[in-house]
């Protein structure tokens, strides 16, 4: 299977793909729960990693080997207190499906059928050991200060590792505790049993029949949310359950500030009605969380400034709120690259346009050249002062939308997260400022010159002119310092500290090499003796070996501000 070339044809690097998927999908599974949550992740992203993994990593969502039967209805009956024959009138000890955490049983009680889903053994005890080994990673991670520009860890962005972690370990810990997941299918229940969204639907749950390791809820039979010929043969639109699942979290993130953080497609199924109408069930509410109104007006608040108002100072205090930007750095640069970054979003969304990340490497790499070219100090200043923050809180927020992205994708080609959001904001009027009338006012008097902010600079503008006219004149009898923050001195001082510290390696080792050449010539009694030599010359070989690590340091660092102050 080699063509002309002596290269792998496409079905040979298919094939090898998928050997590797599968080996990489074993592996997860042996290494247990918490390595199999990481996969279900990957499983959904059908725009960045291939196919052939995909088909692979996918049968971590639902197929995950099982436990016995027996062994479900021994935990069934020693958390219920009673013989199985008692509990339910039937029980299938096949499993429906299996998770990383627990798998699912049909059961039967008088007209009704419910799905029971038990928790594996022994897996408080898995976490354990398993969180135990991340968190050292996690600890590694922020020892090592990890960065990369224009990366995951770009270095714009300050993180903690460790309270990520201690964020993801309070939610897997979560799950794992079903009475928890109880009250979670309740309150989540509530917040959609409202006419606009009836198409979203919650299984019941049963409390008298529910523990920490076991939970009773109503049989729930739906297709798979990524089945995209199964959703078509049933009469269902692809596209239309796309944007339903988009605008689900949506309302979750902005609305209820109570989401789901982990929707990928083993916990998400659609049920297609005699007319065509579609209804989005969601199961498994062991891992959900929450944040307050402050969080919940900043991302509205962001959402409006971005697709709306085109506002980059708005945009800026809502991150601010958002706990993602640094209230005590300099904003005339992030507003700069915040300008230009709106701008192009309100090019593309208006023309209907492609991201940047739909563009081919080269055209990519022109549009990297261009904005460097045009705001390369603004980059500079950012990157020196790592203005943006990464709260933990939102870690399950962005994987939430990984997730979802890739569930769009693969249901609709055309599929835009972005482009669902702009329609769904009108919604959102009441959240902005308390009511949508409000909110439909101040819009309008920003645009008038007729806010409060507006009238109350009108009324105390002579004070304000008074104002910078005692400071002007203070200035001029020098009471007042002006303090200037040039950027290209902080580059050459940053330069010159580099190839000082060089020249201090290379005298000091130049000093230590001759000291110990003329001892070796002429030198007598113990600071000539083999041992003393040793030291010296030891010496004299670890300071200069600093010297080309310096270089290489001063190399990049050169490399690093040409490629931002290139204007070509």
């Amino acid at each position: 299977k080699m063509s002309e070339s002596g290269k792998w044809s496409e079905e040979k690097f298919s094939e090898e793909r998928t050997k590797l998927g599968a080996e990489v999908t074993q592996n997860l599974l042996k290494l247990g729960p918490t390595f199999i949550k990481v996969g279900q992740l990957f499983s959904t992203r059908i725009d960045i990693v291939p196919k052939e993994y995909i088909e692979q990593l996918k049968n971590l969502q639902d197929n995950v080997p099982a436990f016995s039967g027996d062994l479900s209805v021994e935990i069934i009956e020693r958390e219920l207190g009673k013989p199985i024959d008692e509990i339910f009138d039937t029980f299938n000890r096949e499993s429906l499906a299996a998770a990383s955490l627990g798998q699912v049983h049909v059961a039967t009680k008088g007209d009704k059928t419910f799905a029971v889903k038990i928790q594996r053994q022994y897996l408080r005890e898995l976490f354990d050991v398993d969180l135990g080994q991340l968190r050292q990673l996690a600890v590694f991670a922020d020892a090592l200060d990890l960065t990369s520009e224009g990366g995951l860890m770009d270095r714009n962005t300050q993180r903690d590792w460790v309270s990520i972690y201690e964020e993801n370990k309070r939610l897997l810990y979560e799950e794992i505790d079903y009475q928890n997941e109880l009250k979670n299918a309740k309150l989540f229940r509530d917040n959609f049993d409202t006419p606009q969204f009836k198409h979203i639907k919650v299984p019941d749950v049963y409390e008298d029949m529910t523990t920490d390791k076991v939970i009773t809820m109503e049989f729930c039979p739906g297709i798979k949310i990524t089945d995209r010929e199964s959703i078509i043969a049933a009469g269902g639109d692809p596209a239309d359950m796309a944007r339903k699942s988009a605008q689900a979290f949506l309302e979750q993130l902005c609305r209820h500030g109570f989401f789901h953080c982990d929707p990928h497609p083993g916990n998400i199924a659609c049920e297609i009605g005699p007319n065509g109408e579609s209804k989005i069930i969601f199961y498994d509410f062991g891992m959900m969380d929450s944040f307050g109104q402050t969080e919940r007006k900043g991302l509205v608040d962001f959402f409006f400034a971005l697709y709306y108002d085109a506002d980059v100072k708005d945009a800026c205090d809502a991150l601010e709120q958002l706990g993602m930007l640094r209230p005590d750095v300099d904003r005339v640069a992030i507003e700069k690259v915040g300008k230009d970054f709106i701008d192009r979003f309100q090019e593309t969304l208006n023309i209907d346009g492609e991201w940047e990340d739909s563009l081919s490497p080269e055209e990519r790499k022109r549009l990297n050249r261009q904005k460097r070219s045009e705001l390369g100090e603004e980059f500079l200043s950012l990157n020196e002062d790592s203005p943006f923050l990464f709260p933990p809180t939102w870690t399950f927020v962005f994987r939430a939308f990984f997730s979802l992205d890739g569930i769009g994708k693969s249901l609709d080609p055309k599929y835009d997260l972005t482009k669902i959001t702009l329609p769904y904001l009108k919604e959102l009027l009441d959240l902005k400022d308390g009511n949508a009338f409000k909110t439909s006012l101040l819009r309008l008097g920003k645009r008038v010159g007729l806010r409060p902010i507006d009238i109350n600079q009108f009324v105390t503008q002579p004070r304000n002119t008074a104002k910078v006219e005692d400071i002007a004149q203070r200035l001029e009898q020098g009471d007042f310092k002006l303090r200037v923050r040039a950027l290209e001195v902080e580059r050459m001082m940053d330069r010159s500290k580099i190839v000082q510290k060089n020249i201090f390696h290379s005298v000091l080792s130049c000093a230590c090499l001759n000291t110990g050449i003329l001892l070796l010539s002429v030198g007598k009694g113990p600071v000539a003796s083999k041992y003393a030599l040793r030291a010296i010359f030891g010496t004299a070989f670890f300071i200069g070996a600093k010297v080309p690590l310096g270089m290489r340091e001063l190399k990049k660092l050169d490399e690093y501000n040409a490629k931002y102050l290139s204007k070509k």
